[in-house]
């Protein structure tokens, strides 16, 4: 494969909130190397980023998670509009519930971060609109977690790493080349033609299977339908109410500012494969999810959806992302299966490890793209799958 282009050092696959992260972290730290942002669509974003609840909750039984969202919310802040403190708020429903929400305080106490459990009075005060006070038996509130403008954030590290030197392309990806030796030497898109690269980091979410070759080693990232809904709009309030989580029930809801949202995970879990963007054709079944789902939300708050959608997201086997070399790709990265939650933090992380400083053993091996060599991939995709309605208790982060 011949082009006339200089190769670039580095090119970035995909310019969601992780690749122009990415970009922008790389760009910073070394100035001397092309570095390219490539994506069929940097205007508007139609990955996943594009319509990401994004509420931010810090803690997770995952301490791996819990760093890097951690790392990434000590980032989203120094970005103007790009992230608001306002808390969250998680509810239990019954005792068992409230047993979990005080085995989850004394974690999060245990790792560094502000967890007080408050009386359903107090929740329901901080979130009238959003929580029923009768039906809550215990409520943890996590003060420094927040909402990140998934956008604006992106917005924010192409515009910085444009002015840093990097180059940003609008080219339709069609799949990774290599050259003789079987090692990456560039990508092929439909619309640009060859571009040259002597590495490649596919930070393509959704559609990173799709752009990798067969390999020995699965690479388990699985689509997932998922409903959310946007309220009728009403007079903005001055001091946003903390995003608001029924870890019990699989639901959750968040105040956008002239409107409030409401998703659920309390459905069986559907793959489904993207097409052009991270929005997927609406399920039937989700109009019962949600009506569910309303039930939490008081009466007088009027929450009807005004708009739903079918946001499509990944999943895997141990909802960790997958961040690293590639088995038997020399020269390809993954940065797959990241949330709005730990996407700086992955990136950081990743830049390190590009730039061969030292960086935290374990957190290496819980992202490892090579973690389930030897595994079935069937078998590994149920798992992903079925971990679906377990979100909250294995992973716990949000869009």
């Amino acid at each position: 494969m011949q082009s006339t282009q200089e190769p670039a050092d580095i090119a970035v696959i995909g310019a969601g909130i992780v690749g122009s992260a990415l970009a922008y972290y790389l760009s910073n730290n070394n100035k001397t190397k092309k570095i390219i942002l490539v994506d069929r669509s940097l205007t508007p974003l139609n990955g996943s980023t594009g319509h990401a609840p994004g509420f931010v909750g810090q803690y997770n039984d995952s301490a791996i998670l819990t760093r890097l969202a951690r790392d990434t919310v000590q980032e989203y802040t120094t970005i103007p509009g790009g992230f608001d403190t306002i808390g969250g708020i998680e509810l239990a429903t019954s005792q068992t519930g409230a047993e979990r929400l005080q085995r989850r305080y004394d974690s999060a106490r245990a790792a560094g971060l502000p967890a007080e459990l408050i009386s359903p009075e107090e929740a329901a005060r901080m979130a009238p609109a959003l929580i029923k006070k009768e039906d809550v038996t215990s409520a943890l509130y996590f003060a420094s977690d927040g909402a990140a403008s998934a956008t604006c954030i992106t917005r924010f590290y192409q515009d910085e790493a444009r002015a840093r030197g990097v180059e940003c392309i609008e080219a339709d990806i069609t799949g990774i080349h290599k050259d003789g030796n079987g090692r990456v030497d560039g990508v092929n898109t439909g619309t640009a033609g060859f571009i040259p690269a002597k590495t490649v980091i596919l930070a393509t979410g959704i559609w990173a299977p799709e752009l990798l070759p067969n390999i020995d080693t699965p690479i388990p990232i699985v689509p997932v339908a998922h409903p959310y809904m946007y309220g009728p709009y009403h007079d903005q309030k001055k001091v946003p109410s903390p995003w608001i989580r029924w870890p019990d029930h699989h639901v959750y809801a968040r105040d956008h500012g002239p409107f409030y949202g409401l998703g659920s995970y309390n459905h069986a879990p559907v793959a489904q494969e993207p097409k052009d963007t991270a929005i997927g054709e609406w399920i039937s079944e989700f109009d019962n999810t949600l009506k569910d789902a309303l039930g939490f939300i008081p009466p007088e708050t009027g929450l009807t959806p005004r708009e739903t959608f079918n946001g499509i997201f990944s999943m895997t086997p141990d909802n960790l992302p997958l961040v690293g070399e590639v088995p038997g790709l020399e020269g390809v990265y993954l940065a797959a299966a990241v949330w709005v939650t730990h996407a700086a933090g992955t990136a950081r992380f990743l830049c390190d490890v590009l730039e061969g400083k030292e960086v935290d053993g374990e957190i290496k091996r819980g992202l490892d793209p090579g973690r389930f060599a030897g595994r079935d991939g069937k078998t590994l995709r149920k798992v992903a799958l079925g971990g679906y309605n377990e979100i909250y208790r294995v992973g716990g982060a949000e869009l």
